[in-house]
């Protein structure tokens, strides 16, 4: 058994680790569950190789969303080379309104103002770690440190061609454009479904947060991206939150504000590249070219959301 999380588990009081079991869903960590002489289960996150400030960065940001009418679970231990975590039980079946839960207590962080955009420290998104440095306006927030931050990587040359460099620094210049001013509202950062769980009660529970202040609607784009949630949810949140006319046609341009470098080197810029290209030489928005493709899948509906396995 790993010397970290066999260490972590004697600091907690909790015995010896009598068991483990991985949990499906992480893509950057190596997750499990990991059973005690204490009769407590828990879970325990870990990278191949520790980063520092890693997991310190994932604790703070679970304090952050908690809180909002979603379950968080809590931090037991936030070392450098384990994350300790409340081990949420088995999987569950969601409530007949998980997604209105959901919606709600999303729209709820939504509405937490700040006023500044970024954070107080910079966190990672994936293996990437993100500027958050403090800006007063969020257009230039995200031009600098979603967009031309891509510019100035040590691989940008071989990732990106002529075009896609040019293009997207004509989408960091057009930004004001394509965009309506917005208000930094604190952001959950990575919620998709591999980060969506059910709790106990069938309410909604998340993790895997990379938080700071930012565009709702850049929160948003997972969930059309990598989930397609049903149109009850969307229904639900609008209720609770505001969003400006055209955010559905903008969420094309968040794809590229949460394309992980690890999923252009392994090929997923493909995706983005054209939605890209269109944001820089269209001068509507609405030609970023996938809302038809989103509606009909919402109307199609999709099951609900995995269980209780802890995710990265």
């Amino acid at each position: 058994m790993n010397d970290a999380a066999t260490r972590a588990c004697a600091e907690l009081g909790l015995g010896d680790i009598v068991g483990s079991d991985d949990l499906a869903g992480g893509i950057i960590c190596r997750t499990r569950r990991l059973r005690t002489t204490s009769g407590i289960s828990v879970v325990a996150k870990q990278l191949a190789e520790p980063m520092p400030g890693f997991f310190r960065g994932e604790a703070d940001s679970l304090a952050a969303i908690d809180g909002v009418g979603w379950r968080v679970p809590r931090v037991l231990a936030a070392r450098h080379d384990v994350l300790v975590l409340e081990y949420l039980g088995d999987a569950h079946q969601p409530a007949a309104n998980y997604w209105e839960q959901l919606a709600r207590a999303w729209a709820r962080l939504h509405g937490r103002l700040g006023s500044r955009f970024g954070w107080e420290r910079d966190l990672h998104y994936g293996l990437v770690l993100q500027d958050n440095h403090w800006r007063e306006d969020g257009w230039d927030f995200y031009a600098e440190t979603r967009f031309r931050c891509w510019l100035k990587g040590p691989r940008c040359g071989e990732w990106l061609d002529a075009r896609d460099r040019s293009n997207l620094e004509r989408v960091a210049a057009r930004l004001r454009e394509l965009v309506p001013a917005q208000g930094p509202a604190l952001l959950h950062g990575d919620l998709w479904s591999g980060s969506l769980l059910v709790d106990a009660h069938g309410g909604p529970a998340v993790v895997d947060p990379s938080v700071h202040y930012g565009w709702p609607e850049a929160d948003l784009h997972n969930a059309w991206i990598f989930g397609l949630w049903p149109a009850r949810f969307w229904d639900a949140y609008r209720e609770c939150h505001h969003l400006e006319p055209g955010w559905q046609e903008r969420l094309d341009l968040s794809a590229w504000v949460l394309t992980r470098q690890e999923a252009i080197a392994e090929g997923w810029f493909g995706e983005v590249r054209p939605r890209l290209g269109r944001a820089a030489h269209h001068g509507d928005a609405a030609l970023f070219g996938r809302k038809q493709a989103i509606d009909d899948a919402q109307q199609r509906g999709l099951s609900a959301a995995r269980g209780a396995d802890q995710r990265d």
